[in-house]
């Protein structure tokens, strides 16, 4: 496959024939995140109908909706547990799928086929420094929100304490209010670009072989500079847009199997829905971390993909 600077459309179309081409080999790749996460999933769901049945009944008896007490999975130690865990493993196994569907796609890009166990071996030799980078973005998640809200709160009390020594404390308020609503006009949308870099810095730890502060640091600088920041966060927003389309059609057929109590027609839906949506959600990510890659280094992108795919994914 050549490899050669794409536009912002051929990014995506890339991707389509890539994932259409190959959705056996890449879904076979994500079923050992989706199959666990599947099974807790089904526990949920079966452990939610209560809740479905309750909202089903004040539906059908309005007047009921003032002394019907709903359950939910917040009142069940188990649930919550099971809540738990799935956050925890869904955060733990879905770098390793992340990493081995790029890797699918650079042997593809090498004109190779992609091979299951080759995938994820090249992957798994570098189990440590992706659990190392794991704890890392969560480090830099937190560091993130925390900013954001620590901004925001001194913006409010600045606002207050002024407020109280002036004449007009209304147009403090005002003051307040509006940096604040700005504050988080500017931070909500800085997360989409910053998913980015942290996608690319954990493509950097395999596929590059880095280690997890100098894949940290290379994913950052790739995204946030002047010539990639604004194209990172366009392609963030249609690729959220376009996963998001996907999910809602399968969510509507999820919930609709929950109000008609088939918890495991349920849990097949979110199944698929993850089986389908996430391997394409990956290689979209992965086609653009190497047209990135592409127009800053060029001829030493190509070198490292022969490197990675040639002993390893034939």
């Amino acid at each position: 496959m050549e490899l050669r600077p794409l536009g912002f459309g051929e990014i995506f179309d890339r991707a389509v024939t890539l994932y259409i081409r190959n959705l056996v080999p890449f879904a076979t790749i994500v079923v050992v995140f989706v199959l666990p996460i599947s099974i807790m999933q089904y526990l949920l769901d079966v452990g939610s109908q209560p809740e479905f049945s309750t909202i089903v009944e004040i539906l059908r008896h309005p007047a009921r909706a003032q002394t019907q007490h709903i359950p939910t999975i917040f009142e069940s130690p188990g649930l919550v547990a099971i809540s738990i865990a799935m956050v925890f493993l869904t955060y733990l196994l879905w770098p390793f799928a992340l990493n081995a569907v790029a890797v699918g796609v650079a042997a593809l890009y090498r004109s190779r086929p992609i091979v299951f166990g080759a995938c994820y071996q090249i992957v798994l030799r570098r189990w440590l420094q992706i659990v190392g980078l794991i704890l890392v973005d969560l480090v830099v998640a937190l560091v993130w929100y925390v900013a954001t809200v620590l901004v925001i709160v001194a913006i409010v009390v600045v606002a207050v304490l002024l407020g109280k020594v002036s004449v007009v404390p209304a147009v403090w308020f005002w003051f307040g209010f509006t940096g604040a609503i700005l504050v988080l006009c500017v931070s909500i949308p800085l997360v989409a670009p910053l998913y980015v870099a942290l996608t690319f810095s954990m493509y950097s730890v395999v596929i590059e072989e880095r280690g997890v502060f100098e894949s940290l640091a290379l994913g950052f600088r790739r995204i946030f500079n002047r010539a990639e920041f604004w194209r990172a966060l366009l392609f963030a927003v249609a690729a959220g847009a376009t996963v998001f389309g996907g999910s809602m059609i399968f969510g509507v057929l999820a919930i609709g199997a929950a109000f008609v109590h088939l918890p495991w027609l349920q849990a097949i839906i979110e199944g698929l829905a993850r089986a389908v949506i996430t391997p394409f959600a990956v290689v979209l990510l992965a086609v653009y971390y190497f047209d990135v890659r592409i127009r800053r280094e060029g001829f030493d992108l190509e070198a490292s993909l022969e490197r990675l795919s040639a002993p390893n994914v034939a």
